[in-house]
């Protein structure tokens, strides 16, 4: 059901972008700050502008070091974890931001690898990320445990953001956001899966109007999906044929990644795994096929992360592919290129040379239209260095970002979907979703890219929000990306 629909730029009958550079028949990345990004030991990495200032910037979590929050000016990064009260030194396994008390301030989630009985920590943003006070226990939320995976999301569509956090030592828990504090509800929502997970991505599954859950699970243990059937959830994956049994004590799933690589306008399923890497394509109806057998996606890295992410603007969504041998400080890591459903091995060489083992996102931190990429490398010798994209300027500038908003303007829409067509001839040109949690045990809140193909020059936006009403559209028509500011586009959700 579309509930809005808003017009921009009708009637324009200008070419709005320049010709296309034909991208390098290898991605071409370059190292930034490399004394900033230097330190070893960083395991989760999430990209947010908590400081409302309209640019990226990026938590990134250790062992062995103090934690950093990279301030972004311009294109250029300063660590202010300690100014701002940011800096923990405990192991840090995982970091989610949210808007958990709508305020406008995004506020984070820090899990820690549960030793010495170190409590993961709630930490509120007072205003502007000028300070963040640890509001965990106030709020119900500081357990202990091995974390992994921490998610913000809308699990009974009542308009706050709920918190979920993944455990491999312990079932997994769900806290409802009841306003002045979280309640423990895993036991009655049923979502507490004992098993040792690594990795969670929600999403509407079966498109029934509410988020499910696909569960990565570790040391042998059969995988979940969770199906949420009005806040209470049914392990179904067994059904639906994605349980993968039978795997040794040393094979099992560890980072999901979501997107749609086939443009053909619902969510697939990548899953990072100790043993063959595993592609889930949806077949509609709530069913996958798994499709990566025989496709150099399928091999055996020994991989923790994948994250999608369009570096080249073709309109196609790559794939990175980092792996962790914990022997060797850079173990090869895999850039996929996506040309039309088919994926190819173009890792550039600096990127085996200075990789990841854990935390990979994608963000556009300098605003020039093309995604650049973190990486978080936990061994002694490792870095987590940040890659500009040089893809030439007039294919960087074809693409188009979506921020999914709730009606007062906070960042609460995690899980939603974004569509775009081609204005012209209404051709759909993929589907997107709204970070849920991915690239290692992370959370961000960086709008959905999309690069633009060839020939595309204005297009038609359709975002689809969970609501207690179900499932609801909202359509922008005739969008022209390069009249948007940093070609970013806001929508908001209906009240």
């Amino acid at each position: 059901m579309i509930t809005h629909i808003v017009l921009l730029a009708a009637g324009s009958a200008r070419a709005l972008f320049a010709p296309q550079d034909r991208a390098p028949s290898r991605p071409s990345f370059s190292p930034v700050q490399v004394e900033v990004f230097a330190t070893p030991g960083a395991q989760p990495n999430a990209w947010a502008d908590y400081d409302n200032d309209g640019d990226l910037d990026l938590f990134v979590g250790f062992r062995g070091a103090r934690n950093r929050l990279y301030r972004n000016d311009g294109g250029r990064f300063t660590d202010v974890a300690a100014s701002v009260g940011l800096d923990d030194l405990p192991e840090t396994r995982a970091a989610a931001w949210g808007d958990f008390d709508r305020d406008g301030q995004l506020d984070l989630y820090v899990g820690f690898a549960g030793r010495d009985s170190v409590a993961n920590r709630l930490y509120r943003n007072e205003g502007n990320g000028t300070r963040f006070t640890d509001v965990g226990a106030r709020y119900g939320v500081a357990v202990i445990g091995v974390t992994r995976q921490p998610s913000w999301v809308d699990y009974d569509n009542d308009g706050d953001v709920d918190l979920f956090v993944a455990f491999r030592d312990q079932p997994n828990r769900l806290f409802r956001n009841d306003g002045t504090r979280f309640t423990d509800v895993t036991a009655q929502s049923g979502i507490g899966d004992p098993r040792r997970t690594v990795g969670v991505a929600w999403f509407d599954m079966d498109t029934d109007g509410d988020l499910d859950a696909f569960v990565a699970n570790q040391d042998g243990d059969e995988d979940g999906v969770f199906r949420n059937d009005g806040g209470r959830f049914t392990d179904v994956a067994r059904a639906l044929g994605m349980h993968q049994p039978g795997r040794a004590s040393d094979h099992g799933s560890v980072g999901p990644a979501v997107t749609d690589y086939d443009n053909d306008g619902d969510l697939d399923i990548f899953i990072a795994t100790y043993g063959p890497d595993v592609l889930w394509q949806n077949q509609g109806a709530g069913t996958f096929r798994e499709v990566a057998r025989g496709t150099p996606l399928s091999g055996d890295y020994h991989s923790t992360t994948a994250a999608f992410g369009d570096y080249d603007n073709d309109g196609w969504e790559d794939v990175f592919v980092a792996s962790y041998l914990a022997d060797q400080a850079e173990a090869p890591d895999h850039l996929f290129r996506n040309e039309r459903g088919v994926f190819s091995d173009l890792t550039p060489k600096a990127m085996l040379e200075k990789g990841a083992s854990h935390g990979v996102t994608w963000a556009d931190y300098d605003g020039d239209g093309d995604l650049d990429l973190a990486l978080a490398n936990n061994h002694a010798r490792g870095t987590h260095v940040l890659y500009r994209n040089d893809l030439p300027p007039a294919a960087a500038s074809r693409s188009l970002f979506v921020q999914v908003l709730d009606a007062d303007g906070r960042y609460t829409r995690a899980g939603s979907e974004v569509r775009l067509f081609d204005a012209v001839s209404g051709r759909l040109l993929g589907a997107r979703l709204v970070d849920s949690g991915g690239g290692y045990c992370s959370h961000g809140t960086a709008p959905v890219h999309f690069g633009l193909q060839s020939g595309v020059e204005r297009v038609h936006v359709r975002a689809t929000v969970m609501t207690p009403a179900g499932r609801r559209d909202i359509e922008m028509r005739d969008v022209a990306p390069d009249r948007l500011l940093r070609r970013t586009l806001d929508v908001r959700a209906p009240r």
